[in-house]
């Protein structure tokens, strides 16, 4: 069958797609990616034919920038509901449904995968009577939100001429990140809880010669704050506080920060632009992140425990989810200096019941059904295609 995946062109977005897309054209399927131009290199290095479609990164964000100066006014756990609507509803979506229509017509889907955050192709497959299926990249969108989202893009579904729906919205199979231990999304209509698979990503496979080192004699702690916001994380207080504890740390802080500026670095702290997370994962025994989904879920499924410092987006949500197994903690953003945090990783180290709730939710990722799994029930879906 023709696939075409449809996505926003952020990291965070991408990589929960992978292993099931993966998985479908290692099945045989023909498979197309459409998402901004300046994604598609990284979607060609994975090994996908791409197809330019949608707004830059870039563009999206000075759009977006213009459009909200009273939500950083907004309290920070509030600050989602006016964001993810104006972002990836109101801006994004007329963009990528004008760019789409002609992938449609040239490559002739028999189905649409694409992610929570991409709102264009969900109308125009129902449009065109092509089954569709959704990949969520963190937790389920709050009734409220999912509400306002779909008021942002009520104008593409009445131009599709198509009625606007919840299950039409997720279409007709929702893939979800989290166990259910964690999570469950409200879909009206099938949901099935898709584990995670380390792919290594973009960037350098060869392991640093350094990473059998990282956490051998005590314990070791990754330190990052993602690929979009790492230059607005709160280094300083962070590095700051682990120096002055027993424990390797390793912080991986990306392209948009100047290493310089963390400088001189504590003994203790080896700081990287980019390691294949699983690699760390592997190794470490507390993580100290911003709950971006990818972050939170890598940790979650190798059993580390987890400090959160959620800055925006969807990190407080994810942050809450996690402190709620029992698997972490969460410091709020006043809570922030360096005496804090470094008694918040203390804690992580010697609470036996956050380190066992930590190997529960483990245990329950594993549990989770593999992307081969989720490939059967997305090529059932075929046959509903005209």
């Amino acid at each position: 069958m023709r696939v075409l995946v449809t996505s926003t062109s952020g990291v965070g977005h991408i990589h929960p797609m992978v292993p099931l897309v993966m998985e479908l054209q290692s099945a045989g399927h023909e498979v197309v990616w459409a998402t901004a131009r300046e994604a598609c290199p990284a979607i060609e290095r994975l090994g996908f034919r791409s197809m330019a479609a949608g707004l830059a990164g870039g563009v999206r964000k000075e759009m977006f920038a213009q459009r909200a100066q009273r939500i950083g006014e907004m309290p920070a756990r509030r600050r989602r509901t006016v964001a993810f609507p104006l972002m990836f509803g109101e801006l994004a979506a007329p963009a990528m449904r004008d760019d789409l229509a002609a992938v449609f017509d040239e490559f002739r889907p028999q189905l649409v995968l694409h992610e929570l955050a991409e709102l264009a192709a969900a109308p125009m497959a129902i449009a065109r009577g092509i089954p569709q299926v959704t990949v969520g990249f963190s937790g389920a969108l709050s009734d409220e939100l999912v509400r306002l989202v779909m008021e942002s893009v009520s104008p593409l579904w009445a131009q599709e001429r198509v009625p606007q729906t919840l299950r039409g919205f997720h279409g007709e199979l929702l893939l979800h990140p989290f166990p259910t231990s964690m999570d469950t999304p409200r879909a009206d209509g099938p949901c099935l809880p898709m584990g995670p698979q380390p792919f290594g990503g973009a960037g350098p496979e060869t392991p640093p010669d350094w990473i059998e080192r990282f956490g051998a004699e005590r314990p070791g702690i990754y330190v990052t704050f993602g690929t979009e916001m790492a230059h607005v994380g709160p280094w300083h207080a962070v590095l700051q506080a682990l120096a002055a504890l027993p424990v390797d740390v390793v912080a991986t802080v990306g392209r948009a920060l100047d290493v310089a500026e963390l400088e001189p670095l504590p003994a203790n702290v080896r700081v990287a632009r980019f390691v294949p997370q699983h690699l760390l994962l592997q190794r470490a025994t507390a993580v100290v992140s911003h709950a971006g989904a990818g972050t939170l879920v890598g940790a979650a499924a190798s059993g580390c425990v987890q400090l959160h410092l959620p800055l925006t987006a969807d990190q407080w949500e994810n942050a809450d989810l996690l402190a709620a197994t029992g698997a972490g903690l969460t410091l709020e953003a006043h809570q922030r200096d360096a005496q804090a945090i470094g008694q918040a990783v203390e804690r992580l180290l010697g609470d036996g019941a956050i380190r066992s709730a930590a190997e529960r939710l483990r245990a329950d990722f594993a549990a989770m059904p593999h992307p081969r799994e989720a490939l059967g029930a997305v090529e059932t879906l075929v046959p509903l295609a005209p």
